[in-house]
């Protein structure tokens, strides 16, 4: 590969922007980062400054939804370092991805290489510690080219643009934040479909049930199983935990995305912790016998459940400390405030 070409803005002053009072909004950043696959080969092309995409179209992306996307933080540490968390796991699942939708895969390094170059390009616009704030990096897949047929593309682009945001659900994480959810009827992704990857198309199935959740005045729609509408499968985008006794406990599916933060915080809690875990069928019924309920996500964090209504009946939960053990320990390992004892920082070095 080509040497990479690190830009820095203002001297690599940080940007002047209120960090703390941001919302879950894009904010265009000078530069992005593109690989394109043609005749058989990914070529870099390396950081780009323009933000708007020109594609042919006939593009598979366009019509049949030949697309993937990853979403991730990258983070000031209380050591002025900058710290991407886990950046390997979401080449992974992307790879994962682009074998089902029969695309090629995106070389790891190539992936690794392409969240370096865009965070040292954006570097200001990397909050500081203790903002609450980090810059979400948002690489992304599409099968391009010109065509009619309903067949995988030729041709590839793989991008990444940055955008530094707030929480995700305002107010971020605490025991006065509490958010109210709504049992959906609608079905997220099909039981044997792509709800296992993260395809654009299974976040345009849950615009109507979000929608129509946060009509009626809750935060977000939660969505049972696609086969037999029993089981508690994901909250919006981001995945459910509960607390029931000793236990920590989340869902078990092939309809579910496999989110990279929940499984770091279920092995924050079986291998730092000591807690029990399982990851398993869990019936809404099942929502009488929890002590505590959460959802977690890459922008999310980690949010307290404080109630769910379904169609005949409501579930209350308190906040449970144990929540902010968890989400402590899981932004302290991401922000270097605390030991990583499983390698999970991921340090970007200009």
């Amino acid at each position: 590969m080509d040497k990479p070409r690190f830009y820095f803005l203002n001297g690599g002053k940080t940007a002047e922007l209120d960090f703390a009072n941001l919302g879950f909004d894009y904010l265009r950043c000078p530069y992005r980062f593109e690989a394109v696959f043609e005749h058989g080969i990914w070529r870099t092309r390396g950081v780009v400054e323009d933000n708007v995409m020109h594609l042919p179209e006939g593009s598979q992306a366009l019509h049949y939804g030949q697309e993937l996307f990853e979403g991730m933080k990258v983070q000031t540490g209380s050591d002025g370092k900058v710290y991407a968390f886990r950046p390997l796991e979401n080449a992974r699942r992307m790879n994962d991805g682009a074998r089902y939708i029969q695309g090629p895969p995106v070389p790891e390094d190539l992936f690794i290489r392409g969240i370096e170059e865009v965070t040292l390009a954006n570097l200001p616009y990397v909050p500081p510690y203790g903002s609450g704030a980090a810059l979400y990096v948002r690489p992304f897949y599409l099968g391009v080219g010109d065509n009619v047929g309903v067949k995988p593309a030729k041709s590839y682009v793989f991008r990444i643009f940055v955008t530094p945001v707030g929480p995700y659900f305002k107010g971020g994480f605490g025991p006065d934040q509490g958010k109210r959810f709504r049992v959906s009827e609608h079905d997220r992704a099909a039981p044997q479909g792509t709800g296992h990857i993260k395809a654009g198309g299974n976040y345009a199935a849950s615009f109507i049930a979000g929608h129509e959740a946060k009509g009626h005045g809750y935060a977000e729609a939660l969505y049972l199983d696609p086969a037999e509408h029993t089981y508690i499968e994901e909250i919006g985008a981001a995945n459910f935990l509960g607390l029931k006794g000793k236990t920590l406990v989340t869902p078990e599916s092939h309809s579910i995305l496999p989110s990279i933060v929940r499984r770091s915080i279920m092995e924050i809690a079986e291998k730092l912790f000591k807690w029990p875990t399982e990851t398993r069928k869990i019936p809404l019924a099942e929502l009488d016998a929890l002590d505590a309920a959460a959802c977690c996500g890459t922008a999310a964090v980690l949010v307290w459940v404080q109630e769910i209504v379904g169609k005949d009946k409501s579930w209350v939960f308190p906040f449970d400390e144990r929540w902010q053990k968890l989400y402590d320990e899981l932004v302290g390992i991401q922000t270097a405030a605390r030991p990583d004892p499983f390698g999970w920082r991921y340090e970007i070095q200009g």
